[in-house]
């Protein structure tokens, strides 16, 4: 922390201050928007796991497989006469 004053204090004394923030703000956003973006993918990633393998092994679902809903539409030939 001391360097890191220091170094700073010395780039005021070149007259290089901006510069050396302008550059410092830049790294460091890289750095946290990179990991923001590592940590959302790694999040979704696990959750995605996490649900097909709730899927095949959870207890939450029925041991009869019903297959996909369908909807029975009435035929064009009426059965009622």
């Amino acid at each position: 922390m001391v360097v890191l004053l220091f170094l700073l204090l010395l780039a005021a004394l070149a007259g290089v201050l901006g510069l050396v923030l302008k550059i410092t703000l830049v790294i460091v956003l890289t750095v946290v928007l990179s990991l923001i973006a590592l940590t959302a993918i790694a999040w979704f990633t696990i959750r995605h796991q996490w649900r097909k393998l709730d899927q095949r092994y959870g207890t939450s679902t029925t041991s009869i497989s019903v297959g996909r809903p369908t909807r029975d539409l009435p035929t064009s030939r009426d059965d009622r006469y």
